[in-house]
């Protein structure tokens, strides 16, 4: 099999892999980009709201197209594989995608992102359980669907918001006394009548044979009860993807890459950006500012090499 050389790997295609290529490639930096879809998970926003500059409603499979082809007008290679192994040799770092290719760099980016958390404990193997709105909200179109949101965050009110536009009802189930989601978000849920918040409450398990007919929960005096749904949508938490990772790096309690001041991994030349690594803030605009970070550092780290 053939091995590319490249000056910087780059794991991961969202806005931070994408900006991280932008920058390299514009310092000079022979980069490769590994994922297969354009912009990653950002696909999954209806519309950025939140990103300066950016008004009405860009949604966030338009602005991931875009940061895509930018990337590419500065050069960098996409494979539109995902890399499936990172490892590490004694000048640098060896990477093997999913179709057996090869790839070396003396350095590498993990902006690999995160991926939603199934309920635990709870299967979630049933059809009618989904974990992006914007994908699978028009399968209820024209259906007088009763849908669940299991959770409380921005990224469940865009859940609800989203469906709330084709069906019936929306139920947020939240087993926190409040919303955890910011005032913005909120103020928007609270003022769509077809959604239903139910706060304190439980989410203890699902039932259906085939496709799944009901939630069943427990308020905050444990008392049970069976909630008819026809479909059910999580934002129950992330984790982070790292299993392409073949090396020993340091990593927080919950699995995100612990970074330093310039984002580098406690493993030398593997840097990290955007939602893979343990941050304050998880937003694209976070996300890109990382993407830039990191490759202005991998320059610095090439050149003191």
């Amino acid at each position: 099999m053939d091995e590319n050389r490249y000056d910087l790997m780059v794991a991961g295609m969202g806005p931070a892999g994408i900006t991280a290529a932008i920058f390299a490639q514009r310092l000079g930096l022979k980069t490769v980009v590994f994922g297969d879809v354009p912009g990653g998970s950002v696909y999954m926003i209806e519309a950025l709201t939140n990103f300066p500059g950016l008004t009405g409603e860009v949604s966030g499979t338009q602005f991931g197209t875009l940061a895509f082809a930018q990337a590419q007008q500065e050069g960098a290679s996409f494979p539109m594989a995902r890399l499936e192994r990172l490892g590490a040799e004694k000048d640098g770092f060896r990477g093997i995608d999913v179709n057996g290719s090869r790839y070396r760099a003396p350095a590498a980016i993990a902006a690999t992102g995160r991926t939603p958390k199934p309920l635990p404990g709870i299967t979630t193997d049933l059809r009618g359980v989904h974990f992006c709105s914007v994908c699978d909200g028009p399968l209820y179109r024209d259906k007088n669907a009763v849908l669940a949101v299991v959770g409380g965050t921005n990224a469940a009110a865009q859940h609800a918001l989203t469906i709330a536009r084709v069906a019936q009802k929306v139920l947020m189930i939240c087993r926190l006394p409040s919303l955890p989601m910011d005032a913005a978000h909120r103020s928007q849920v609270e003022a769509r009548e077809n959604i239903v918040i139910m706060e304190n409450t439980t989410v203890t398990g699902l039932k259906g044979t085939d496709q799944v007919e009901a939630v069943l929960v427990s308020d905050a005096q444990n008392a049970a009860a069976e909630v008819p749904v026809d479909g059910v949508f999580l934002a129950v938490g992330w984790q982070p993807n790292t299993q392409f990772l073949d090396l020993e790096v340091d990593r927080n309690a919950e699995g995100y890459l612990l970074t330093d001041g310039r984002l580098m991994t406690s493993f030398p030349g593997l840097f990290a950006a955007g939602d893979v690594r343990d941050t304050d803030l998880y937003q694209v605009l976070t996300a890109c500012a990382d993407g830039a970070r990191a490759a202005t550092h991998v320059m610095e780290f090439l050149n003191r090499r």
